[in-house]
């Protein structure tokens, strides 16, 4: 028995391989082959095609939905928020450590994005910050500002892999701040700090930029300690 689960096992990571292989060529929401037609490809059972099935939506790469099938899923991160999350939720990591991540990522991301930014991009961080200044430091809006905000500077960065990194990053922190204790924003620090780094990226001074979002991010997580132990 032990050996046949062995086997089958084996069959679903090779016909998942495989699928993966070819998704990788596909693009999102492009539709996949059906049950019934991985089974006559791979010559292996409904069974092991459904397990395989389940690996890559496991993985994020592919969606079932009812008279769709399976189709490529969009690669946003949500697989990486949900261990993000798992993580903080079992003990395995605390928001300090989120927060030097953070730091460890969204320091360089902005001196990138000093050297890098279109003027498109430039404009669309002036209207997040007017965006910003005009919320209600309370409601969700200013939350989303805020957030938005640093995720834009991961798309000025012109690095993928930081976009990518920081999605996840903050659909944990909207889930945390909407859930839990609140948004300790200290409104006005946040508006012009977020200032600070939008010019110094416009003046496209790298090292301006670095200090500008490191001093935003250290007051935050000092502000983070103090709020958390009222």
């Amino acid at each position: 028995m032990a050996g046949g689960i062995r086997t089958k096992q084996r069959l679903s990571d090779t016909v998942a391989q495989a699928l993966q292989e070819d998704i990788l060529g596909l693009t999102t929401g492009d539709r996949l082959p059906t049950e019934a037609e991985l089974v006559e490809r791979f010559g292996v059972s409904r069974t092991v095609v459904r397990e395989a099935t389940r690996l890559l939506v496991q993985r994020g790469l592919a969606i079932v939905s009812p008279g769709r099938g399976m189709t490529v899923a969009a690669v946003d991160g949500s697989v990486i928020a949900e261990q993000y999350g798992l993580l903080l939720r079992l003990g395995g990591g605390s928001f300090e450590e989120l927060m030097e991540l953070r730091l460890v990522l969204e320091v360089e991301m902005a001196a990138l994005a000093a050297a890098r930014r279109t003027p498109a991009q430039l404009a669309e961080l002036n209207r997040l910050n007017e965006r910003l200044q005009a919320a209600d430091p309370t409601g969700k809006e200013f939350l989303e500002a805020d957030l938005t905000f640093h995720e834009r500077i991961a798309e000025a960065s012109g690095n993928p892999f930081f976009l990518l990194m920081m999605r996840p990053v903050n659909t944990f922190l909207a889930d945390t701040y909407s859930t839990g204790a609140g948004y300790p924003s200290e409104a006005g620090h946040t508006v012009q700090e977020h200032l600070e780094i939008a010019r110094a990226i416009e003046a496209g001074n790298p090292a301006r930029a670095r200090f500008a979002a490191e001093d935003h991010l250290r007051r935050i997580a000092r502000h983070r300690s103090l709020f958390t132990k009222k």
